[in-house]
């Protein structure tokens, strides 16, 4: 069995390393972006260093993957505010000489550029001597950088490249809001932590949350620090410490469903491995999807986006609506079996719900108070008598209940109906949704939308294509 490890291995990283002509490519668009801010630098006779951060400075860089990370570092004693506007500005000015560029927003705002097929962050940062000094949280990037090349060898990068390719298969890789999985610092450190890619999910298929993982030195300082990760980071699942600050929870963003579905495929690929967990074949057919949609009441609410907004603003209140939206729901009566987000990041964004049913015609069962609880029995009955309900009645353990006409009968009305309660968030307050039953018809409408399509089509199928080689 650990041939056959060894060879699916062996055949992924011949296809996700780095091919020679790649690095070469990649050090041509450094060297002109280099030269290009080294041009602006010099003619405002400002002092800084030009450094390439990331995947690519770590070599841990998946083929194919074209994102330089460059961070200008400017004098420490320069303030905040000096940074944001004119480290930010020199840089601006650079990337209008070079090209394609766009604004970007994070902590402080940052430009990007293309070149040919290539991306390129621009971002101001500080240059400093030690992690303590640290004013930005992009500051801590050029000594997680330093810590990562004093750790990593050709193994070790090798086996971080499996890791990534495996957890961007499965959906997992990203510590942003649209992922809420594990970043490309998280996957490096596992490795290192742990000696390598099979290694890691031997480990991993025995975790149950919360996890603490020691990724420090020392631990004596592991065991004084949890306790100050819990209480700073309560709602973690994995608590990993950052090296570089270890009061840092380097797996804050993995959501508890990141987690768990890492943990299963981990023991379904220890229990069946195949190069199919890291590359995932081709999707079901349109037709598959037009003959699983009978009988089961999936509707999709579609909102529109009027201003330019970060992805992460994008995604949270998405997520945050789609949750509020199942609450209201489900105080409607109506079980919400499963519910996704997605958007364009542009002009529009969406949520699908998967409920029991999509009507419900029937009266609505209330159930009301214990019998011990005084005069709240006695509003219960007032109540449910005006409302011509059948009952109430009081059954087998104590609590008054009765049968009365429901206010929505249908799933669509109320999401029409009750915007108010479920669109609370910032920048989609007061919009008027656009909500409809996934029918056939729609499922062809959705075809023209790549990007949507594959998401709805992956709602409705439900089943993620690794579960398949779980049992052998």
């Amino acid at each position: 069995m650990s041939d056959k490890f060894k060879f699916i291995e062996q055949k992924v990283l011949e296809k996700i390393k780095p091919k020679p002509e790649e690095y070469r490519e990649v050090e041509k668009v450094f060297s002109i972006i280099k030269e290009a801010i080294e041009s602006v630098l010099k003619k405002h006779k400002i002092e800084a260093e030009i450094t390439l951060q990331g995947s690519i400075a770590h070599d841990t860089w998946l083929s194919g993957d074209h994102d330089l990370d460059i961070f200008v570092l400017f004098p420490k004693n320069w303030e905040i505010d000096e940074l944001k506007t004119k480290g930010f500005n020199l840089l601006l000015e650079a990337a209008k000489n070079i090209g394609n560029y766009e604004i970007k927003y994070a902590e402080h705002p940052y430009v990007r550029v293309r070149i040919n097929n290539f991306q390129a962050d621009l971002v101001p940062a500080y240059k400093l001597d030690h992690p303590s000094e640290i004013k930005t949280a992009v500051d801590r990037t050029p000594f997680h950088t330093k810590y990562l090349n004093s750790k990593l060898n050709d193994y070790l990068r090798d086996q971080v490249r499996l890791l990534k390719q495996f957890m961007k298969s499965i959906g997992v890789y990203g510590a942003e809001q649209k992922t809420r999985g594990f970043s490309g610092y998280a996957v490096e450190l596992l490795i290192i932590k742990y000696g390598s890619f099979r290694k890691l999910l031997l480990e991993a298929e025995k975790w149950k949350h919360p996890i603490f993982i020691n990724s420090l030195e020392s631990e004596e300082l592991f065991k004084k620090i949890k306790h100050k990760l819990v209480k700073k980071y309560p709602e973690s699942v994995i608590y990993m410490p950052d090296p570089v600050d270890p009061l840092r929870n380097v797996t804050a963003a993995v959501s508890l469903k990141s987690l768990a579905t890492f943990i299963v495929i981990s023991r379904c690929y220890l229990n069946n491995p195949s190069t199919n967990y890291f590359f995932p074949p081709e999707k079901s057919g349109h037709e598959d999807l037009i003959s699983v949609i009978d009988n089961r009441c999936i509707v999709l609410l579609e909102l529109t986006i009027d201003e330019e907004l970060s992805p992460e603003v994008i995604w949270g209140e998405l997520q945050r609506i789609g949750d509020r939206g199942a609450k209201v729901l489900r105080n409607n009566d109506f079980k919400v079996i499963h519910f996704s987000v997605y958007t364009d990041e542009k002009t529009r964004g969406y949520i699908a719900y998967e409920l029991d049913q999509c009507y419900k015609d029937y009266p609505r069962e209330y159930v009301g108070p214990e019998y011990w609880t005084g005069k709240r029995t006695l509003n219960f009955i007032k109540a449910h008598i005006q409302r011509q309900s059948f009952g109430p009645w009081i059954n087998e353990q104590g609590k008054l209940v009765s049968l009365s006409q429901r206010k929505y009968s249908e799933v669509i009305k109320i999401l029409l109906d009750r915007t108010w309660e479920y669109l609370v968030t910032p920048h989609f307050k007061n919009k008027k949704p656009i909500v409809k039953r996934i029918t056939h018809e729609e499922i062809n409408n959705l075809k023209n939308n790549r990007g949507l399509y594959e998401w709805i089509k992956r709602f409705i199928l439900k089943r993620p294509h690794w579960m398949e080689y779980c049992i052998g």
